[in-house]
Formats: C-alpha cells, structure tokens, sequence
C-alpha cells in the first residue's frame, strides 16, 4: 500500500526527528516534525482506504456468494423438472406403446390396469359412448348416452374453458361418482385431498364427436392442478381415444364381412345346386360315352369341392384371426393327390406338364400311405393351391414333383423348374402378393400358410433361377401308434369324392 500512496517510510522521520533534537536544531526539528505529521496522515488514509476495499470486496463476495447459492437453487430446481419432465415422459411412452399394442376391446382392463400402476393413480375410469360402444360391451368400461356426457363436461367446465382437460382438486367436481364409478365418493377423506385429470375423448376423424371421457385420480392434491402443464396427459389420452375408435372401426368391418360372406355362401349354393343335380340327371338318360362320364365326374367334383369351399371361406377368416378350432384326424396325403391331379388334369395337359409323386425318396407305387394328423378339406385346399400354382409357373414341357419325406417331420414338398419373381420373393406368404398372373389374387399361398400354420405346421420357400422353387410343409409326426395310423387311414380314404384321375 505504501508503494502505491508513495509516502515516506515513518522510521526516516523518526530517526531525522531525533537528530535535529539532538543538535538543538529548531527549522529542523519542525520541519521533520511535519513531515513525521504528513507520513502518519497519508498512512492513516492509505489504511482507511485499504479497510474500505476490504469491506467492498467482502461485500462483492458476499453478494457473489448469494448469487450461487440462488444460481444453485435455481439449478437444482430446473435439473428436477428435467428429470421429472423425463421420468413422466418415460412413463407416458411406455403407456403410449402399452395402447398401441391394444389389438380388440378386451385389451381394455388390462390396458386401464397398466396404466394405473405405470401413472401411479388412485382411480382410472374410462367412460363410452353407449350409442355408439354398447354393440361391443367392451369390458373394463361404463357406458353413458352421449347427451349425459356432454351435460356432465358442461357442469364441470365453463364455455369459456375451451376444450382442454378439467384439473383440479376432486371437491370442484360436481358428480364425482359419474366420472370414476358408484361407490367413488364413500372413501370421505381421499376425496377431500385428492385432485383429478378429466378430458373428454374425441373421433380422430370427426373431431367433434364424443366418444367418451377419460379419468385420472390421484390422492395428492398437487398432481392435478390448473397452473401446471398438461401436454403428456392430454397427448396420451388422444392416442387412447384414436386407438379406440380404430380397433371400434376395425371390429364393425369384421362383422360387416361376416356378414356379407354370409350372404354370399348362402347365394353362391343355390345355383350350385343345380351344377351338382346336373350330372346325376344326364347320367339318369344313359348313352353317355366313357369320357362323357369322365367328365361328368370331374365337373360334379369341382362342384362338391367347391361346395366344401364355400362352406370353409368362413374358417379361413377365423384362422387370420386365430380362433379356429381345428378338429384333426389322421389323413393319407396321397387319396388328395389323385383328386387334385384330376381336377387339375386340364392345365396339365394345356401346358405339356407331369405330375410325379415320390414316396420316401422312390416313385410312388401300390399300397403306399403318408399320412398326417389334420382336416381332411383343408390339407386338399392347401395342397391344391400349391400345386396349381406350382403348375401355373412351371416352364411349358416341365415336370412338377410332390415329395413326400419323414424325418424328424413329415414333409411335403412341391417343387416346379420356375422361379419365383424377385418382386415377391420377400412377400411370397403375404396376403394379395401376386406377380405375372393376369387373373392372379395373391391368396393361394397366403391361404396355404394359414392351413400349415393352424395345423401346427411349418411352411417354407426356397427359389433361384438354376434350381427353381421349392415350398414345403413340415407337419409334426403324430403320436398315435402305427396301426391306429393304418385303421384311420384306410376310414379317411373313404370320405373324400371319387378320384377323377391319377398324374
């Protein structure tokens, strides 16, 4: 500091103080005298000055201190929102993928449960439209008439609140038990803490539309209130409403094709009636040459078969939904073959083609049997449409071939020198995936896995253009002994129509 002040050093003064007393020296003694004033002066004011940044610097400090201490307050406090903004939108993606996996109203319980131990809620209540949602009596839900729903919102929000979610303490709604369920309000205390998130759910389509009012309840009375956010909530619940209104949509088609299905089985039967009297009634006048009866047979078999197809249109639909109940007996694949092989003998011919049948590795001959434990119509449609469509793309002049092998399975291959196209290679089991048929509907496969599958079979593809392709089924081997297999076999035998003919 005396550096800075540039102030004699008090000692000097002293000693040149003491020299002029000494020599009695009086101009001397006060001029010293002053400067020894002036030095302790300017020391004096350089201390005062340097207590005074001191005590402004032990202020600053003070000051810089508050300021981190409120800067580390204010810190903590946004990292917690962060992490409590995380921690809910975790849960709210978690609950928003538990709903998208909602396949069928009777997801719903178990929907509203996960939801509840996901949220941590007292209550959650999911209310419908009954107009709308009484066809279905979706479990897990009340239903009310829409004019209920919409007067109980108007009760609890005001016109001017807009179309947002209500949030508040449970005290401020008007009919709590309208909104959670009989019974709510007996729990007294609960009810006077606790706060609530009520919206109403809106038709993704038609907005305007009411389709009911989802509810939360939690016992804290500042989980829900006015001042605070409500994006997650009022997000997830639309997604709710959406996905029910898909899976409503989805179920009033179902029964829409159910029905027309129905309609058209039964009026697909009356003019097949008269295309399976017709050849009785020929046969009845006689003079019919050999192949007129051939043919005869073979067009009153595709009648019965597709009778039988008709009659299996609606098992095929269950098996996509995967409520088929399969009713298996033990059935000799080959008795199919020769049906198939005669109702397929004119793209056969047409195009030049053979069928071969190999029976555990050698051609099939006499008294061979394979069989497997299935239905008896849906292994012939199956198999029909595998080799029809093995046919269909073979080259012109070529052989198709269905092996018949037992290993660890019982398997069934059709194989044809054509390749599949590489355009459907990947979707080859898909529904509707067809490529170079111009009539082609792209079920015939899709149709065969879902018989393999229902059977409990496994079904697959292999193609290339030096090998052709390959689709084989691997039935599970039975475990009935083998003379039960040769009983059931030889009384399967007989409920399948006459064979037209053998490839």
């Amino acid at each position: 500091m005396a550096d800075t002040h540039d102030f004699p050093d008090i000692q000097e003064r002293l000693l040149a103080l003491e020299e002029a007393f000494a020599d009695r020296n009086g101009y001397r003694f006060k001029k010293a005298l002053s400067e020894l004033r002036r030095s302790i002066k300017m020391r004096a004011n350089a201390v005062a000055l340097a207590q005074a940044e001191i005590l402004d610097s032990r202020k600053e400090i003070e000051r810089n201190r508050k300021q981190c201490v409120d800067l580390q307050a204010k810190l903590k406090t946004v990292v917690d929102r962060f992490e409590g903004s995380f921690t809910a939108f975790e849960k709210f993606r978690k609950a928003i993928r538990v709903v998208e996996l909602m396949r069928g109203h009777e997801d719903l319980p178990a929907v509203l449960d996960r939801i509840k131990d996901l949220f941590g809620l007292r209550a959650v209540s999911l209310l419908l439209d009954a107009g709308e949602y009484a066809p279905f009596e979706p479990p897990g839900a009340r239903l009310a008439e829409a004019g209920a729903l919409r007067a109980k919102l108007a009760e609890l929000m005001p016109k001017g609140a807009g179309p947002g979610p209500f949030m508040g303490s449970i005290r401020a709604v008007p009919d709590p038990e309208f909104f959670f369920g009989q019974g709510f309000c007996a729990e007294r205390k609960v009810l006077l803490l606790g706060s609530c998130f009520i919206y109403p759910l809106r038709d993704k389509f038609s907005p305007q539309k009411l389709v009911g009012i989802l509810s939360f309840f939690d016992s804290n009375p500042d989980r829900y209130t006015s001042e605070k956010g409500s994006e997650f909530a009022t997000h997830f619940a639309d997604i709710l409403g959406y996905t029910i209104v898909d899976v409503t949509d989805r179920k009033k088609a179902e029964r829409l094709r159910e029905d027309v299905e129905r309609m058209t089985r039964h009026d697909l039967k009356s003019p097949l009636t008269a295309v399976l009297t017709l050849p009785q009634l020929l046969r009845r006048d006689g003079n019919l040459t050999e192949r007129q009866n051939d043919m005869l047979s073979l067009m009153q078999h595709a009648g019965y078969r597709m009778l039988n197809m008709i009659n299996q249109s609606l098992d095929l639909y269950r098996m996509e939904r995967g409520v088929y109940e399969l009713s298996p007996q033990m059935v000799d694949i080959l008795p199919i073959l020769d049906n198939i092989s005669g109702e397929l003998r004119g793209v056969i011919e047409a195009s030049d083609l053979a069928l071969d049948v190999v029976v555990r590795g050698r051609p099939r001959q006499d008294g061979d049997a394979f069989a497997v434990r299935g239905e008896e119509m849906l292994l012939y449609t199956m198999l029909s449409n595998l080799i029809k469509n093995a046919l269909e793309a073979s080259p012109p002049g070529q052989r198709v071939a269905v092996t018949l092998a037992e290993g660890r399975t019982l398997d069934v291959a059709v194989h044809n020198a054509g390749a599949v196209p590489a355009s459907v290679r990947q979707r080859f089991f898909t529904k509707f995936a067809t490529a170079g048929k111009k009539d082609g509907t792209g079920l015939g496969a899709y149709g065969a896995k879902l018989i393999a599958e229902t059977h409990g079979a496994k079904i697959a593809m292999a193609t290339s253009e030096q090998k052709g392709t390959t689709v084989t089924v691997s039935f599970p081997k039975p475990r009935t002994p083998a003379n039960a297999q040769t009983n059931t076999n030889t009384n399967t035998k007989a409920k399948m129509p006459p064979a037209a003919g053998r490839g």
